[in-house]
């Protein structure tokens, strides 16, 4: 009873706000969603019409997060309390208000489940790469989880936040003058790129991220993700460390292919590039410099793939109960296997 009565006072504040939307706020087995009311078409009618001045914003993500910290310690004399209200917990359950939980992010998971993720150390590196120790860590958290870019701001912004993110769905935000929100600064106005019914569940993408990405700032992973790719660091001996990148089709980038080729190019093929004027050699290096050297080159990136493959796959197999860590190695596996695949296809004598 405290999450509908909760819920209904935000909703009653958003409208206060001039928010406009035919969505409502529902439950679902694994969260909040917003389902339609009404009939949307395509391109045509809007998700969602907010107001700026119904939303939190800074220049920055760390200033957000210092002014959403700041608007939560005013309790219910800041303005933005019944969205604040409404926001995830860091406690270890929904608990009685039903809120989300922001513990299901990595940066708050134990040693103990870190230690499980097999994918050569991306996941740590990138927690340890957004950790800002002077930030409350609540409000750090929301920002980098449900916080969006607005022209020159970021922005808290009520009702889009709760919009369940689908990387298939193309959306457009734009900022528009409106009349009737006249001194708000201007309207943020959402459209979907494709049509729904009543009762259906609203989905927006929340941009081309990653597995690691969605996983990092959100929570979740997405199966058969068009803009997953997967990365593996390569270091060889008395050679700069680069990244080797496989696409969701099993591409692999074309920067790794090419370092490789410089990489493993012996005294002949690296002759081509001393003989050709300053500035013009890396071109050389977007197509095979020989039969020799391509096939070294592929051979090394099979072997790459296969090991982290490897690793992959035993880490979903001991995740046990870990239904998230086991879907986040799945899929890493599926996506190194595509590339492995793939070299095969082209080289089915390849030796690795």
């Amino acid at each position: 009873m405290v999450a509908v009565w909760k819920n209904s006072v935000f909703l009653g504040w958003a409208a206060s706000q001039g928010i406009e939307t035919p969505l409502d706020l529902s439950q679902r087995s694994d969260g909040r969603c917003m389902i339609c009311r009404e009939s949307i078409r395509s391109t045509e009618d809007e998700l969602l019409r907010v107001p700026l001045s119904a939303c939190i914003t800074a220049d920055s993500l760390e200033s957000l997060a210092e002014r959403l910290a700041y608007e939560r310690n005013k309790g219910h004399q800041s303005r933005f309390a019944p969205y604040i209200d409404v926001l995830p917990t860091l406690n270890k359950d929904d608990g009685p208000d039903g809120r989300p939980s922001l513990l299901s992010l990595p940066r708050f998971w134990s040693t103990k489940r870190l230690e499980m993720i097999t994918d050569g150390g991306q996941l740590k590196a990138r927690i340890q790469n957004d950790e800002r120790k002077d930030i409350d860590p609540w409000a750090l958290a929301c920002v980098d989880s449900r916080a969006n870019f607005l022209g020159e701001k970021y922005s808290m912004t009520p009702i889009l936040d709760m919009i369940n993110h689908d990387s298939w769905v193309s959306t457009r935000a734009c900022l528009i003058e409106d009349e009737r929100s006249s001194g708000s600064g201007g309207v943020l106005s959402l459209t979907s790129g494709r049509s729904y019914s009543p009762g259906e569940e609203a989905f927006i993408s929340y941009g081309n991220l990653s597995n690691l990405d969605t996983l990092v700032d959100y929570g979740f992973v997405a199966e058969k993700n068009p803009c997953n790719s997967e990365s593996i660091s390569i270091q060889m001996i008395r050679k700069p460390q680069f990244t080797l990148t496989v696409l969701a089709d099993g591409t692999v980038d074309s920067g790794s292919k090419a370092t490789l080729r410089w990489y493993l190019a012996n005294e002949e093929e690296m002759e081509i590039f001393s003989s050709l004027e300053k500035g013009s050699g890396l071109g050389v290096l977007a197509r095979p410099l020989s039969e020799r050297n391509e096939l070294d080159v592929q051979s090394f990136i099979a072997s790459t793939l296969d090991e982290a493959a490897c690793d992959a796959k035993a880490g979903a197999s001991e995740a046990g109960n870990d239904d998230l860590v086991r879907r986040y190695l799945q899929e890493r596996y599926k996506v190194l296997d595509a590339g492995i695949q793939k070299i095969r296809s082209k080289y089915p004598d390849l030796e690795y």
